[in-house]
């Protein structure tokens, strides 16, 4: 009875712990994006990692229980074995999607495609630039992109327009996104690239 009764505590531990997990992973969620996306878009693994875990474990648990009760209900035996088959199959995906994730953080994931794009928009609606060449994006933690960008700016500018323009497009793409925190401008690169590629 006991037993009956810690097994019975197990999903109301499960589901707090998954709850809270999915109120912090939501809290910098877009308008109307749900927990799933979220969390494959998330770069906190202590977030993400509870959030799948528990809801890896939510599902194996309602996993286990129609199978015990299709099992003994109809009295065949097979259902149990099925149903752990399907846990174990559940608990690898789940593995490999946090290795996939995890890896890529640790090796310095780019930021997301939107977010890049954004950057270029915001850079080459700058009345100084004149193209834009390369733009590279790495994680450095959950809240922290560097970007390293080459820039083409207008002919005619002097030293201090030049830094004026530098600093104007830093200030823009900081409060466009606060999670651009090192940013690196290359001017004129694309110049020097046309010259490469000539040569």
């Amino acid at each position: 009875m006991e037993l009956h009764r810690a097994w019975g505590r197990v999903p109301l531990f499960e589901g707090y712990s998954w709850r809270i997990s999915r109120r912090e992973l939501m809290k910098h969620s877009s308008w109307g994006e749900s927990a799933w996306p979220r969390a494959l878009r998330s770069k906190d693994p202590t977030i993400f990692t509870v959030f799948l875990e528990d809801t890896a474990a939510l599902i194996a648990i309602g996993i286990a229980l129609v199978g015990i009760f299709l099992g003994h209900l109809l009295r065949n035996p097979y259902f149990d074995p099925a149903a752990s088959i399907r846990i174990a199959v559940l608990l690898v995906a789940i593995g490999v999607l946090l290795g996939r994730e995890s890896g890529a953080l640790l090796i310095g994931e780019r930021a997301r495609p939107p977010k890049v794009k954004r950057m270029r928009e915001i850079i080459r609606s700058d009345k100084a630039v004149e193209d834009v060449g390369d733009l590279l994006t790495m994680h450095l933690g959950p809240d922290q992109v560097l970007l390293a960008v080459d820039i083409k700016f207008r002919g005619g500018l002097n030293v201090r327009e030049l830094e004026a323009a530098t600093d104007r497009i830093e200030q823009r793409i900081r409060k466009e996104d606060p999670t651009v925190q090192r940013i690196f401008i290359e001017a004129d690169s694309l110049l020097g690239s046309a010259r490469k590629k000539a040569a």
